[in-house]
Parts: structure tokens; C-alpha cells; sequence
């Protein structure tokens, strides 16, 4: 079984052994004859699957995850239900933040992803291009431009998910993980985690 996360920017592979990132067009060329399942939030992209390739399975139509929320994407579904309790970080083009209880979302939240903040930043000013530290202290305010844009994009998220979920048990995957992980001490990182989601909406849903 092969499955596939379809983000903004890439497409990520799983066969069950390896993650494979590829571009839009590797993807395409690449597994265009092989019986894929897919997720995908790019609707360009969908289109060009539909027209291109015979085999690829489109999961959108699998929802199964108990929540109130509306809108929900279904990358952030596919995550969510890789997680049974607990805070998900998915840090990807966008920051997103969910809690599940027991199996149901109870809901979450949506920031910027780190590209785009950094990028925000620089369109203010080159003085306020600065590399992007994990380990900045939280617990003091900060007294130089490094720190401050740091503690301005990493403190928040820690305190929000603390304010809401201080006992929860914290899983963080995307791209961005290895930034986010050292905000909480007790952290997993799972880069599989969308694809355990997937795995549950095809058995359940029997595609």
C-alpha cells in the first residue's frame, strides 16, 4: 500500500518502509501507475491526478473523525486521527495545533508557519532577518532582536497549548518538528503520524 500526503508546497510518500518527498511533478511521474491513496489540500493539483493518473485513490470522501469543527481540512483529519488523546503540532506551511480526547477532536487552531513569519519579518526589515533559534528561554524577556522575534514566534504557541492542554500528552510532525519539539520536554516527534490516520480511514472505511 502506498499512500500520500499532498501539502502547499510537496507531496510526502509511504510505502510502508520509506518517507519520499517529492515535488508536485516527481510525485505525479513517479506513481502514476501504482494504485496510490491520497489526501490533498492543493485543488490544482487534485485536478491534475484526475486527469493524469488511473489508479490513485482520493480519501476526502472517508471522513470519519468525531468533531465539531467546521472546515476541518482533511491533512488536519488524517493527523488528528493518528493521535487517540492528546495535543498534535503539525508544523508545516501552516502551524497547526489540535486536541483530541479519547478519539474526538475537541478542536484547535491555526498560525503561520515558520517560512511565512520569517518572511513577514524580512518584508519589515533586513535587520529582522535572524535565524531561527528553538531554544530561545521563554521565561526572560528578551533584550536583543534575535531573541525578541524568537520569543515572539515560539512563545505563544507554547503558552496557548499549555493554557488548554497543560496535561496532554504532546505529539509534534511536519516539517517544522524538529523546531517545536524542544518547547516541551516530554515531546514525540512522529513523522508518520498522517499516514497512521490514513491507515484508519481505509480500513474503516474499507477503500
Amino acid at each position: 500500500m502506498i499512500l500520500c500526503d499532498i501539502g502547499n508546497t510537496r507531496m510526502h510518500f509511504y510505502d510502508g518502509q520509506r518517507l519520499i518527498n517529492l515535488s508536485y511533478k516527481e510525485g505525479i511521474l513517479q506513481f502514476k501507475d501504482k494504485p496510490v491513496y491520497f489526501i490533498c489540500v492543493n485543488e490544482e493539483v487534485k485536478r491534475s491526478i484526475e486527469k493524469e493518473t488511473i489508479k490513485w485513490v482520493d480519501l476526502s470522501g472517508s471522513r470519519i473523525l468525531k468533531s465539531g469543527y467546521r472546515g476541518l481540512g482533511i491533512d488536519r483529519e488524517a493527523v488528528c486521527l493518528g493521535m487517540y488523546d492528546g495535543v498534535v503540532i503539525d508544523a508545516g506551511s501552516a502551524i497547526t495545533v489540535d486536541i483530541m480526547q479519547k478519539g474526538r477532536h475537541l478542536g484547535g487552531w491555526i498560525w503561520p508557519g515558520i517560512k511565512s513569519l520569517k518572511d513577514a519579518y524580512r518584508r519589515i526589515s533586513s535587520r529582522l532577518d535572524v535565524p531561527t533559534v528553538p531554544d530561545t528561554d521563554l521565561n526572560k524577556i528578551p533584550l536583543d532582536t534575535s531573541g525578541a522575534i524568537n520569543f515572539a514566534v515560539f512563545a505563544p504557541i507554547k503558552m496557548v497549548i499549555e493554557t488548554f492542554a497543560p496535561d496532554k500528552r504532546i505529539t509534534v510532525t511536519g516539517g517544522d518538528a524538529d523546531l517545536f519539539a524542544p518547547l516541551f520536554p516530554e515531546a514525540v516527534i512522529d513523522r508518520l503520524l498522517v499516514f497512521k490516520g490514513m491507515e484508519k480511514m481505509i480500513k474503516e472505511k474499507r477503500c
